[in-house]
Order: structure tokens, then C-alpha cells, then sequence
């Protein structure tokens, strides 16, 4: 063990979190460490430590920081997949999985959630009041990572994205000091953490809007890929009448399974006031497939709907406008990109899925009305698609050499596509980027500029562009 490393673990034993801190030989660091959603993210730190509360939080971080050249990761439910996000191999990693506890107070309808939390547990403890918040779709994705990087969610076609909806943050800055960042306290701060990921402090607690629970109307059509043409053309119209019509969610997914002859399409479908057979949703219904739709609470379906990888990930993400022709080239891309994966992976043991999912202007008008984020999509003229991309296979080495490659391929061919008919977009959603992305390029000058000032102020000697090295940095926003 390094003489850094010996020092960071001493000053940690030294500030009282001796019992929360683990060394690789502890079954809690491995049990931890495995609690990563994809291997990819699943790194060998120099120790974890897992503070209880937000007074742990500020001691752990100025600790760390007191050990000369130490490096640190921060993280909270351990969803994003790029190696280095939210774990690290040479350092510390601080894992808020302790500190996942949701409140409620039904005076000010106020949702108080901890950044270590999933979505499965919040909403949960919610429902029980009979209210919801605005949060993930899948219920291993964390609380913290979610809303600092933005938050797509069900209600975003009504109220924004997750990250509008927080009305007051609770953040450790670099010097330990806590903060509280709302519209009249640090309300630089405040706007820069929606969407700005970990550049300014650690967020300890989200305060969060709710509004009235209702039970949904979900389920999946899953259809043979004659049918790609009948989802895309629904897709596209659905897109068109989400201003109108707010009140269904629906994913468009490509998916090839291990094993599988021909890939399949899946439609997601959600009506968020629990009516069925809804207008707004009946051109995908009309479409041949095998249905499963019924009525539930959003508690229980997002408890239903885990999705574990076990597997090495990449991810990539593009926008582009709501143009058919890009649509049906995604289509087309991922059933060569299928081929070639057969090809190149024998055995099968790989799975790749594409999503396309609306991204109409009301999206970026409910953000601006509730004070605007950093996406600063109020700068889009047209209806747009989000697509997320990801393939998952084995080991790191067909990640490397086949993976990663080939999907990196079919999205830049894609995105040539969409610049040659006018249609790329110049914004990349943080949350699905792939490392080498740059979401924070595509967020605007003026956002940019807001983030830059920000950090300067609130972290000045730059801990959380160097000292905390994982997610994606402002300072090398060139």
C-alpha cells in the first residue's frame, strides 16, 4: 500500500469513521463493490467508506483531502456504466449507500430525499402518503447521480425533468463547510447543480416537489421487426401530440437478446392517469404483438422493473430532431449492428438495445418555467428524439475489441446521417453519455459560462476537477 494511501486511511480512522471504512479483505467492500450495476464501474479503490449523515460526509471528504494527492470517488446508487464515473482504482471511494432515507411533510408537501437511495425505495415511501415525485425509471438507478445529471422521468411530458423539481439542495462544498442552495440561497449554486453533475460539492439531500399519486396504466407490446415501420410512424406521431396530449410515456426499444434469431421491438407504454386503452396511445395498440398492459401503482412497477447488467457496458447517446428518415436509419443501424455482434461474438453471450424516446419542445418549456436547468434546451426549435445506445458483453477484453468499437461506429454513423439531412442536435443528455462524450459542450455558452463561475466560486482551489476525478468535468469543457 502506497504511503498516500496509508495516509488517507489513517485520516479517515482518525476523524472517527474507522467503523464504516473497508479495505479490499472486508466482505463489505466486496459486497459493495458487486453492488455495482454494471462490471464496468466495479473498480478496486484503496478502501470505501460509507458515511451515516451529512456531518460523515464533510468529514470524510476534508480527511481525504488532508492526505497529500489523494484521489476520490463519490457514489451514490452506482448506475452509470463508464469506468471511473462513480468508483476509482487509485483512491478513496465515498459511498453514500447509508444514506438513503426518503421523508415526507404533508404541510409543505415536500419530499426530503438522500442521495444514497434508489428509486424503487423512494417511491415507495411516498406512495404511502399518497403523493409522488418526479424520479427514475428503473428502479436500481440512484437517487443522487439521477437528479445531478438531470433526470428523465415519466412526468417529464408535464413538470420538466427530475432535476426541476428540486427546490432545495443540501451540499458538502470542497473547504466541508454545509450548504443549503435554493432559489434565495446560493442560487448560483442551486441552478448549476441541476444538470451539472459532481463539479461543485457533494449534494446530501434532495427537496424535492410531489404531486397527487395516481395508478398508471403500463405494460410492453413486444412486436416482430416486420413491424418496425407501424412503431416508428406511432412514435413519431405520438411525439407530435405530447403537447396536447401529456399524459402517457412511452419507449421505443430495439433489443437483441443472447441466443435470439431475429431481434425484437418493444414498446413501453405508460398512461400516467391509469386510463386504459388510452387515444393517446391507441396507434401503438393497433400494432400486432404480444401485450401486456395492466393497471398499477408506479411504486409497483418501477419494484417490477429491474434491470441488472452482470455484463461489461457501453453506453452512447445523440439527439436529433423528430425527422422519419433518422428514425428509420436508427432502425436500420441496429439490425447491422445486430449482424456484425453475431458475427464477431459467436457464442451469443452479448445484448444490445437501442431506445428512442421523445424530446418535444414542451420538455424545455416546463424546465424554463420552473427556473431552467443547465441543458439550456430552450435553445431547440424543433421536436427532437433522445436515443441511448448500449451494448453489453462479457469480459473487458470483447468489450475493448468488439463492443465498444462497434457500437461507437453505429452512433457516428448515425449522427452523420441525421447532419446530412439537417437533423443532428447539438445536445447529449449527461446521464447516457459514454465517457468520451462532452455533455457539458452541448449545454450552451451562457450555461457554461454560469457552471464555470460557479466552481470557481464555490470550490476554488478546483478539488472537484482534480481531487475527484470520475464524471464529467467543467473545466475541460473546451
Amino acid at each position: 500500500m502506497t504511503s498516500t494511501a496509508q495516509a488517507a486511511i489513517a485520516n479517515l480512522k482518525e476523524v472517527g469513521l474507522g467503523d464504516v471504512l473497508y479495505l479490499p479483505d472486508h466482505p463489505t467492500y466486496n459486497e459493495r463493490t458487486k453492488s455495482y450495476w454494471s462490471l464496468t464501474a466495479q473498480l478496486k479503490p484503496w478502501a470505501i467508506v460509507q458515511p451515516r449523515n451529512t456531518e460523515e460526509v464533510s468529514k470524510a471528504l476534508t480527511a481525504l483531502l488532508n492526505a497529500p494527492d489523494c484521489k476520490i470517488a463519490v457514489r451514490s446508487g452506482g448506475h452509470m456504466a463508464w469506468s471511473g464515473a462513480n468508483n476509482i482504482n487509485d483512491g478513496v471511494t465515498i459511498d453514500l449507500g447509508l444514506m438513503a432515507k426518503t421523508t415526507y411533510n404533508p404541510e409543505t408537501k415536500i419530499a426530503s430525499v438522500q442521495p444514497g437511495g434508489r428509486w424503487t425505495e423512494v417511491y415507495a415511501e411516498v406512495e404511502k402518503h399518497g403523493v409522488m415525485v418526479a424520479g427514475g425509471r428503473e428502479g436500481l438507478v440512484g437517487v443522487g447521480g439521477l437528479l445531478t445529471g438531470g433526470g428523465k422521468t415519466f412526468y417529464t411530458c408535464r413538470y420538466g425533468f427530475a432535476c426541476d423539481q428540486v427546490v432545495n439542495y443540501e451540499v458538502v462544498l470542497a473547504d466541508g463547510s454545509v450548504v443549503e442552495a435554493n432559489e434565495k440561497t446560493n442560487s448560483d449554486l442551486f441552478r448549476v447543480l441541476k444538470g451539472g453533475g459532481n463539479n461543485f460539492g457533494i449534494v446530501t439531500r434532495f427537496d424535492m416537489t410531489t404531486f397527487e399519486a395516481k395508478n398508471v396504466w403500463d405494460g410492453n407490446i413486444v412486436c416482430a421487426k416486420s413491424e418496425t415501420q407501424a412503431t416508428l410512424d406511432a412514435f413519431v406521431d405520438f411525439t407530435k401530440q405530447l403537447k396536447e396530449k401529456p399524459d402517457s410515456h412511452v419507449l421505443l426499444m430495439w433489443t437483441f437478446m443472447p441466443q435470439a434469431k431475429e431481434h425484437i421491438v418493444n414498446l413501453v407504454l405508460t398512461h400516467l392517469d391509469g386510463v386504459e386503452n388510452a387515444p393517446s396511445l391507441e396507434k401503438f395498440l393497433a400494432i400486432p404483438g404480444q401485450k401486456n398492459m395492466k393497471t398499477t401503482s408506479l411504486a409497483q412497477k418501477i419494484a417490477s422493473f429491474l434491470v441488472p447488467s452482470g455484463k461489461y457496458d457501453t453506453w452512447f447517446t445523440l439527439t436529433f430532431k423528430l425527422d422519419p428518415r433518422i428514425c428509420k436509419k436508427v432502425s436500420d443501424r441496429f439490425e447491422s449492428l445486430a449482424e456484425q455482434l453475431r458475427e464477431q461474438i459467436p457464442d451469443g453471450d452479448f445484448y444490445i438495445s437501442l431506445v428512442m424516446q421523445p424530446l418535444p419542445l414542451t420538455f424545455g418549456a416546463h424546465s424554463t418555467a420552473r427556473g431552467g436547468n443547465m441543458f439550456g434546451l430552450d435553445r431547440l426549435k424543433d421536436d427532437c428524439v433522445l436515443l441511448v445506445a448500449a451494448v453489453e458483453v462479457a469480459t473487458p477484453e470483447i468489450s475493448e475489441k468488439i463492443g465498444f468499437p462497434a457500437l461507437k461506429a453505429a452512433i457516428d454513423d448515425i449522427e452523420s446521417y441525421a447532419e446530412s439531412v439537417d437533423g443532428n442536435v447539438e445536445f447529449r443528455y449527461l446521464n447516457y453519455c459514454e465517457g468520451s462524450q462532452d455533455p457539458f459542450k452541448t449545454y450552451g455558452e451562457e450555461n457554461i459560462k454560469k457552471m464555470r463561475e460557479a466552481a470557481a466560486k464555490y470550490d476554488p482551489t478546483g478539488v472537484f476537477q482534480t481531487r475527484v476525478p470520475g464524471g464529467f468535468k467543467i473545466s475541460k469543457v473546451k
